[in-house]
């Protein structure tokens, strides 16, 4: 049941400040951390704060407590990625891998971005969790058609319940986050940002650098970064690190010699030869699974961002090598459908208004040069060169440019961490982003991939490190001591 409780609070519109009414309501907690006093609740804001009067959204926050009888007043707030992830529903796993120790300091802030998890409106696409068996049924030459179709299906729906999608980006993220704090009785705060929650923290950067303490950037993505462009690019540089870390250790090297020839020589013989796999889903039954050279690397390139499937990678390549396939499809279609927990609603509106709009001009030839093998693969990702440009007139966001797209200055202490293998979100990126940050910390954690705290403890010692003390450089003897990935036997 919710509980109503109507504060004067200040609200961020158009970049300024203005007195206005907001709606606070309390609710129980869909997930809590265990011994943690956590509170849950809706704080109604504009869809359009320049249009206040034109619609409402209610972002949903979870509110955990620090047990410290004396915590400090600034609390921790936690910016999931996606764009389209839910910070709610990934709370307790979350909470399990690395927040829990800075709780012991300070308040954790967990905030539903809009569009996404318990906020309203849902931007999430119903559509992808009843067509999921065609998606995953689809193939080479249908899988790009196949999703834009049910994106279409969602985009339909959506625009028929009056979705300000213009208002859904984020600029509009950043001052639904400060007006919730502020409403919660902070006045300055902490942020750590995981993939895109790194851009979205950027923004706030630029927005709103006086309410913030210090910040995390984990797995960092600029928001000069052209993402749809250089993820091959980035994705071939994680599949060097990977097959290089295989051919410098000698349990791997021994059991799976010579892993990049044998990985082009699968991935060649599938796209020549796609098998057909009989694959029992748990909620769908019976399905047929196309494997081809290009599924797998997709597949492989999602493998990359987590140390726990890194590991298993050279086996599955030599496993199918011998047409061995159960495991890899297993591994592959529990990627495809969890990809239907995103908003993809909120995705889409997000990227196709920021990233999409950035470059008009890319040059998906000089991919080809540089790697003649993926010349198919560009084609196969909805987000390829041949249905990008149809997926974002679909989503008929508005295309933001300038600042959108530009270089982040700032003051503010920033923590950037990157996993040597991460796949999307590559070392070059935090580069990037640093050149234009004075008071910040700039790491590479050798052997992980994306999502670094979640990965290594060793990440979020440095992190606690640096939020006490954020104008000391933290200690990081503990990188030269992680230990590398102990390949799969």
């Amino acid at each position: 049941m919710l509980t109503k409780l109507i504060f004067g609070l200040v609200l961020i519109l158009s970049m300024g400040v203005v007195s206005a009414q907001g709606v606070v309501e309390t609710t129980e907690c869909a997930e809590e951390p265990y011994g943690y006093v956590t509170l849950c609740g809706y704080i109604t804001l504009p869809q359009n704060y320049e249009n206040p009067d034109a619609g409402d959204v209610a972002i949903y926050y979870v509110q955990i407590k620090s047990p410290n009888p004396t915590p400090q007043l600034d609390p921790l707030v936690y910016l999931v990625g996606g764009p389209g992830s839910s910070g709610s529903q990934i709370l307790l796993s979350s909470f399990q891998a690395y927040l829990r120790p800075f709780a012991e300091d300070r308040d954790i802030i967990v905030i539903d971005q809009r569009g996404t998890g318990y906020s309203t409106p849902s931007l999430y696409c119903q559509e992808a969790i009843y067509r999921l068996g065609d998606i995953l049924q689809s193939t080479a030459d249908t899988h790009a058609t196949v999703v834009l179709d049910i994106l279409t299906e969602c985009h339909t729906r959506l625009s028929e319940k009056g979705i300000q999608f213009e208002t859904f980006n984020s600029q509009s993220n950043a001052q639904d986050i400060v007006n919730v704090l502020l409403s919660l009785g902070y006045d300055q705060w902490n942020l750590v940002g995981v993939s895109y929650g790194s851009r979205l923290a950027l923004t706030m950067m630029r927005d709103y650098p006086q309410y913030l303490r210090s910040v995390i950037l984990d797995s960092v993505y600029p928001l000069q970064a052209d993402l749809y462009f250089d993820s091959y690019y980035s994705g071939e540089r994680s599949l060097s690190v990977l097959f290089e870390a295989c051919a410098n250790d000698l349990k791997c090297n021994t059991l799976y010699p010579d892993l990049e020839t044998v990985f082009h020589n699968v991935y060649n013989r599938l796209n020549e030869n796609p098998i057909i796999v009989g694959f029992n889903q748990s909620r769908l039954g019976a399905l047929q699974i196309e494997l081809s050279g290009y599924r797998l690397y997709d597949w492989i390139f999602s493998w990359l961002y987590s140390v726990d499937s890194i590991r298993t990678i050279p086996k599955l390549i030599y496993q199918l090598d011998a047409e061995q396939v159960g495991y890899s499809v297993q591994m592959g279609t529990t990627y495809e459908s969890s990809l239907i927990l995103l908003s993809l609603g909120m995705h889409y509106t997000v990227q196709c208004q920021e990233e999409y709009p950035s470059n008009n001009a890319r040059d998906y030839a000089s991919i080809i040069e540089s790697f003649p093998y993926l010349d198919g693969y560009l084609r196969y990702p909805v987000e390829g060169m041949d249905t990008v440009g149809q997926l974002c007139a679909l989503w008929q966001a508005k295309a933001m440019t300038g600042i959108a797209n530009a270089p982040v200055k700032s003051d503010v202490p920033t923590l950037l961490l990157t996993g040597n293998f991460d796949p999307i979100t590559p070392p070059a990126y935090a580069d990037l982003a640093n050149e234009t940050l004075s008071m910040s910390y700039n790491y590479v954690l050798p052997h992980v991939g994306h999502g670094v705290l979640r990965s290594e403890s060793c990440a979020v010692d440095i992190a606690l490190a640096f939020i006490d003390t954020p104008y000391t450089e933290p200690d990081i003897t503990c990188i030269a001591e992680t230990l590398p990935i102990n390949f799969d036997d």
